[in-house]
């Protein structure tokens, strides 16, 4: 009811031109709207999690939206910095992608080299070294594929679980429980054994790079393309101890900065996980800016190292991320996301 509500005021909004005055407005010049992108569907990952993924060519809608409205699309170093100076153009907007996922070189990349965008992706390393699936991602994935069949896996499951909504959270956490202790190559051989449970084709679901990052490779010619590669910790986890996070970013750098030719030091929390401490450890460890998943626009009191981002995916309307460009949206009552605060896993083993 309420998005509906929401829905109605902002098409009002556009249809009487309010949307459009305040998009070039100096009220939105003084902000900068950073964009959030996770996944492009290289099969059905926007149906299985449409919140983070979107197919290509509503990555194209977006894209040309900006073009139409005339946004100045800046690289995120130089938004970061004039957005501390009240220095921005009209209708700023910069564009970040999390993860570094194969998605992003396969269709992404190109995408951006058409419209003439620039970009940074927030990489994770660990899986950008062991080309194989993301453990937590394909693990949600392969339950959600076999959806109403019956899971019989009794070296993992107490009892046979069938793959309902709730069967497969439920199936989904013992999965990781059982694994919590596990290297990589040991998740990824429990994947393969979880998908031949299920009667999935394992491999050719890794034949077509579904769920996976970038290599290192792919990552340096996205860098020689000119998009920004910047941190996003080794493995994808913001530890709550100082020695466990500095070593994520430690890690994280010395594979990033080689292919950057260039110092990284821009972050973005991974799954959105905060801690009233980070922006002071992030800042002794060099860190200019930090994004975060929390919705708005970024102004000059905006906190460098907390900046917000419009995260978008499939269920973003096109009147949602019209208003957005605009800067109308960011008048309407939304619900603040509940950051997490809770101790983050610290142990050293591999994602």
């Amino acid at each position: 009811m309420l998005k509906t509500l929401k829905l109605s005021a902002l098409e009002v909004a556009a249809r009487s031109g309010l949307s459009a005055a305040v998009r070039d407005s100096r009220w939105r010049q003084r902000r900068l709207l950073i964009l959030c992108y996770h996944g492009l569907s290289l099969s059905d990952e926007h149906v299985w999690d449409p919140e983070l993924y979107m197919e290509p060519h509503l990555l194209r809608r977006r894209f040309e939206t900006l073009r139409r409205q005339q946004c100045a699309v800046l690289p995120l170093d130089e938004a970061v910095e004039r957005l501390a100076h009240d220095d921005l153009p009209p209708r700023a907007v910069t564009i970040t992608f999390d993860d570094g996922s194969y998605d992003f070189y396969k269709c992404g990349l190109p995408m951006l080299q058409e419209f003439g965008f620039p970009a940074t992706v927030y990489l994770s390393t660990y899986y950008a070294t062991f080309n194989r699936p993301v453990f937590d991602s394909m693990s949600r994935y392969l339950l959600w594929k076999a959806n109403g069949r019956v899971l019989d896996y009794p070296r993992v499951l107490r009892k046979v679980v069938r793959l309902d909504q709730s069967g497969q959270r439920e199936a989904d956490l013992a999965i990781k429980e059982h694994a919590r202790n596990m290297s990589g190559r040991e998740k990824d051989e429990l994947l393969a054994e979880l998908a031949a449970c299920l009667h999935i084709d394992y491999e050719a679901l890794c034949s077509r790079r579904v769920l996976h990052l970038m290599t290192m490779h792919e990552a340096a010619e996205c860098a020689a393309a000119g998009i920004d590669i910047e941190l996003h910790t080794h493995r994808h986890r913001s530890p709550a101890n100082l020695q466990f996070f500095n070593r994520e970013i430690e890690d994280n750098r010395r594979l990033i900065e080689p292919i950057r030719q260039a110092p990284a030091r821009h972050f973005c929390y991974p799954s959105g996980f905060e801690r009233p401490e980070f922006p002071d450890w992030l800042e002794r460890a060099g860190i200019q800016s930090a994004t975060t998943c929390q919705l708005g626009m970024a102004t000059r009191r905006s906190h460098p190292l907390r900046l917000p981002r419009l995260v978008d995916g499939s269920l973003l309307t096109t009147t949602e991320f019209d208003a957005w460009v605009s800067g109308v949206a960011s008048f309407l009552p939304r619900r603040r996301l509940l950051v997490q605060t809770g101790v983050w896993p610290d142990e050293a083993t591999q994602s």
